[in-house]
């Protein structure tokens, strides 16, 4: 049988089989609670959905009257923690935990049992427990793409079935600050009102909510505000500027000397903070890259005068989310291994290490391990600046940074899912790096059978979609081009000039030579793709939206580079094309929020090919 994760030790037999149709009843512990009771019925429905006969609920082991069932048993002498131990004979199904939460992820696993096998099942042993206490998904929902309420319980109850923990949800300026409106303004921010009931909705399902919020560098849309363009380090006038793609993500850091930016930081973490039921708040504080390039310039003196800089403010910042209740986290990309920076901060405050390389090699982490004794490990599903999940680097990544963390003894699993330039990756794109790096956290040894992890995804989430995984992962093997190089077309930056030195940014020739390869394989993904039935309804028609704008990316960007003849206004015109059936899927999952910007980029690119007849 197939599950995701795997579990550390399981047993099926080869010669007796257990039928659903057989359990008459389900018991709960006396000490249910409403969240394990939701689980419960769960799973009830989607047994009586396989076998026309719906389970008789009771609570405690005399419920049963001897009759088979599934009986659920909080158990002392269980696995402790998140883990279970479930057994499934003729006789019935026995579901052991030392807390609840071991029952829900057992309930999980009998879930993607009946998914696969909805008749009849071999009797089972199962024993299981997750190698990270936290495994969590972090989620950018600032740098284009606000996702609706209901969107973001659909990705909590994935993130839930694969066993996962912990989500935090990205923002920059799309919360709805009352005090702060022109930080916000246009972009359909989330109210507290969506986030109060979207913690509610993890709660009952094992996934603790916890805030992240840019406070320092990546101030960009803050600091285009006329009142607040001021704190920029920078000397520049945010609101008179034209916006950039490629600018938002190299700008804009708050300037630490002036006492307004710790009050502006303050006032958005007393607004914020309180919503949250947690004890942890991501403050960010990472890329801070114009940091004593503008209004600090006279404090930088000596190398290392610049990280004395940040840590002094970072510290300013750890102190507010103190005195609110909460401990901080932060990117450690600025202090990176600095043993004495780190050793600075208050004690309890949590570096989170990224890294998104397939070979994970830019930090050493055993040197973080030596003066945190709590700390995260990062990777991500590089789904960012692309319309294609890239997940033949994903996977290596996020493998390589699990092994990395579990050696050194890190407490947290946190997979990004970044949306650089405008967040057009639609989220059936993460879900492969999504889903994998559940399985990492979970079960690191296993998860190095990449095979096996990708025929599973294929039976349990794109619905028997054979090979489908593994053709994506070839697919994005090959791939050259992707939609950042295409806004760099009509970027406004100073610092991108892609058509003068696209050579900085792209190689045309390996791009030119990959579309016919792209082509082959895309064609294979499209039949494995067909084949399945998906369990998310949109993933079919988003991921085939990314393949086919793969493609034309690839065609636009050689032909003016000059490396491929096309028929320019053959181009211009399946991009027209392509920006509604874009515009139609951002809409069914998110708020319009900044879909505005991905459009004038589009439509630019193809009036712009227009003229190149």
């Amino acid at each position: 049988m197939l599950l995701i994760p795997a579990p550390k030790n399981a047993h099926f037999s080869s010669d007796a089989t257990l039928r659903w149709k057989g359990l008459e009843n389900l018991c709960l512990p006396a000490s249910y609670t409403p969240s394990l009771l939701d689980a419960a019925l769960t799973l009830v429905g989607e047994l009586e959905g396989a076998t026309g006969r719906r389970l008789r609920l009771g609570v405690g082991e005399a419920a049963a009257y001897g009759r088979p069932g599934l009986r659920l048993l909080l158990d002392a002498q269980a696995p402790a923690g998140d883990g279970y131990a479930l057994e499934g004979t003729q006789s019935g199904v026995t579901l052991r935990a030392a807390q609840e939460a071991g029952l829900f992820y057992g309930l999980q696993t009998l879930r993607q049992l009946v998914a696969q096998a909805p008749v009849e099942v071999p009797e089972f042993q199962v024993e299981d427990a997750p190698d990270y206490p936290v495994r969590g998904f972090y989620h950018d929902v600032t740098r284009g793409a606000v996702p609706t309420l209901e969107t973001l319980c659909q990705l909590v109850d994935k993130m839930a079935y694969y066993k996962m923990n912990h989500l935090q949800l990205y923002v920059e300026h799309t919360f709805a600050l009352a005090r702060h409106c022109d930080i916000w303004e246009g972009g359909d921010p989330m109210t507290a009102e969506e986030v109060l009931r979207l913690q509610e909705y993890c709660e009952a399902r094992h996934v603790e909510l916890v805030p992240s919020i840019s406070t320092f560098g990546h101030m960009y849309t803050a600091l285009r505000s006329h009142r607040l363009e001021d704190l920029n380090e920078l000397e520049v006038k945010g609101s008179q500027r034209e916006f950039s793609f490629y600018d938002r993500m190299a700008h804009d850091t708050l300037n630490p000397s002036d006492p307004r930016s710790l009050q502006l930081v303050t006032e958005i973490l007393e607004e914020y903070l309180p919503l949250f039921h947690t004890k942890y708040c991501n403050i960010c504080c990472d890329e801070t890259f114009d940091l004593g390039k503008g209004k600090n310039r006279e404090l930088v003196k000596e190398p290392g005068d610049v990280k004395k800089l940040y840590v002094g403010f970072l510290k300013k910042i750890m102190a507010a989310v103190e005195k609110l209740g909460k401990v901080p986290m932060f990117w450690g990309d600025i202090i990176g291994e600095n043993r004495e920076l780190l050793k600075e901060l208050p004690e309890g405050a949590v570096p989170l290490e990224w890294d998104y390389g397939p070979e994970v090699t830019w930090w050493d982490t055993a040197k973080l391990a030596a003066v945190a004794p709590v700390f995260y490990v990062c990777p991500g599903t590089c789904v960012w600046n692309r319309w294609l999940g890239e997940v033949h680097t994903a996977q290596k990544n996020i493998l390589g940074y699990a092994k990395k963390g579990h050696t050194y003894g890190a407490t947290g699993f946190l997979n990004t899912n970044w949306g650089d330039f405008g967040n057009v990756n639609l989220l059936a794109s993460s879900w492969y790096g999504m889903i994998y790096g559940a399985a990492c956290s979970w079960n690191v040894t296993a998860s190095e059978d990449v095979e096996a992890f990708e025929t599973a995804l294929d039976a349990l989430e794109f619905g028997g979609a054979k090979e489908f995984a593994r053709t994506w992962r070839e697919f994005s093997a090959h791939s050259k081009a992707t939609w950042r190089e295409l806004a760099f077309l009509v970027d406004p930056s100073d610092l991108v000039h892609f058509e003068q030195d696209h050579d900085r940014w792209f190689h045309v020739k390996e791009a030119a030579a990959a579309i016919p390869v792209l082509e082959e394989i895309g064609l294979r993904f499209e039949k494995a793709l067909a084949q399945g039935h998906p369990v998310d309804p949109l993933a079919a028609e988003e991921l085939r939206f990314g393949l086919d704008m793969s493609l034309l990316t690839h065609r636009i960007l050689t032909y003016v580079c000059q490396e491929r003849k096309e028929n320019p206004w053959e181009l211009a015109d399946a991009l027209r094309h392509q920006e509604e059936r874009l515009c139609r899927l951002w809409h069914l999952r998110n708020k319009p929020s900044e879909y505005r910007r991905a459009r004038e980029v589009l439509l630019c690119i193809a009036q712009k090919l227009d003229t190149m007849a």
